[in-house]
């Protein structure tokens, strides 16, 4: 494999995964703030 296919193999969809997690993490603890627990 090349070095573009390594990275839109494995490097492109952990960061995306990566993002991903985070901004649900964020998403969930915001929301549980807002509901006071």
């Amino acid at each position: 494999m090349t070095g573009l296919q390594i990275y839109a193999f494995i490097v492109l969809p952990l960061s995306i995964a990566a993002i991903g997690w985070t901004y649900a993490y964020f998403w969930v603890r915001n929301d549980k703030r807002k509901h006071g627990e």
